[in-house]
C-alpha cells in the first residue's frame, strides 16, 4: 500500500521549529520520505497533528502579543 505524502506544496521551512510551514516535516523527513518504509511514513504522519497544534499555539501567542503592542501604541 502506498502512503501519500503530507506535502501541500507550501515548502517553506520555519527556522524556529525546523518544520516545513506546509506539511510540518523536517528536512530529514522530507528527504527520506520516498525511500522510507510504510512504518516510517506512518510514524511521520502520526507526529504531524501535534506539530501543527504546537505551531498554531505559537502563532496565536505571537498574534496576541502583537495585538497588545498595537493597542498600547494607539492608546
Amino acid at each position: 500500500m502506498s502512503i501519500s505524502s503530507p506535502c501541500i506544496s507550501v515548502c517553506q521551512m520555519d527556522s524556529d521549529t525546523g518544520w516545513c510551514k506546509g506539511c510540518y516535516r523536517t528536512i530529514a523527513e522530507i528527504v527520506a520520505w520516498g525511500q522510507g518504509s510504510e512504518a516510517y511514513q506512518r510514524a511521520v504522519w502520526a507526529s504531524l497533528p501535534e506539530r501543527h497544534a504546537k505551531a498554531a499555539f505559537a502563532e496565536a501567542k505571537l498574534n496576541e502579543r502583537l495585538m497588545s503592542v498595537c493597542k498600547q501604541q494607539s492608546a
